[in-house]
């Protein structure tokens, strides 16, 4: 039998909204992105190319960025540190909120990251049992809705799939971020839900001209 055609498919704006709405009920730290990045570049390395300040602005400029925002305030998130989030913009400083100094003791990513070296040239790696300091420092000991987070990331993309599922939307995440083998996996069902019976074939539409970094 052969196997299904891909397209290239976009999530709907009505499932970016709920998808949104989800993210902002949960605890989720605001330097939860920037633990994201670090998988994402330790992926994209393979665990060989040290992960940098350039690679997590990065995930900001491909992930998090608003078309039109004000310049001082660029990226937007549906994360927020204390009670339940909301979805705002915020500056543009990323360098300073990952350098070197502002990631000091009392910071929830002190336990998860270590930092190597000074201003630009310091680089970022994962401590041991990162994934189980992450879970409880930046999500508060609550999973986060797998689904609803690759709805949100995947907001602007268009995505080859073979068929308009969210767990194959899921794979494709998976894959970008280190998640799909070995120790991988483990930090996966560690810190995520599986959402997908919230979402539908109809969450997704197939792709046209017009939509962007399809």
């Amino acid at each position: 039998m052969a196997e299904p055609t891909e397209k290239v498919y976009v999530f709907t704006k009505e499932t970016v909204l709920r998808s949104i709405a989800s993210l902002e009920r949960q605890p989720i730290h605001e330097h939860f992105s920037g633990y994201l990045a670090i998988l994402r570049a330790l992926r994209v390395g393979r665990g060989v190319e040290p992960v940098k300040v350039t690679d997590i602005k990065e995930f900001h400029e491909r992930y998090l960025h608003v078309l039109g925002a004000p310049e001082r305030s660029p990226y937007v998130r549906p994360f927020k540190s204390r009670g339940k989030g909301r979805l705002s913009l915020f500056n543009s400083n990323v360098s300073g909120s990952y350098s070197p100094s502002s990631i000091r003791a009392e910071s929830p990513l002190a336990g998860i990251i270590d930092v190597h070296g000074t201003n630009r040239e310091a680089t970022y790696s994962l401590k041991e049992g990162h994934a189980e300091a992450a879970f409880e420092s930046l999500l508060k000991n609550r999973k986060v809705p797998a689904g609803a987070l690759v709805a949100f990331l995947y907001r602007d993309y268009g995505l080859r799939l073979a068929e308009p599922l969210i767990q194959n939307a899921i794979s494709l995440f998976r894959d970008e971020f280190g998640l799909t083998v070995g120790t991988g996996i483990v930090v996966f069902n560690l810190l995520f839900e599986d959402d997908s019976a919230g979402f539908s074939p109809s969450d997704f539409e197939i792709a046209t001209d017009g939509d962007i970094n399809a």
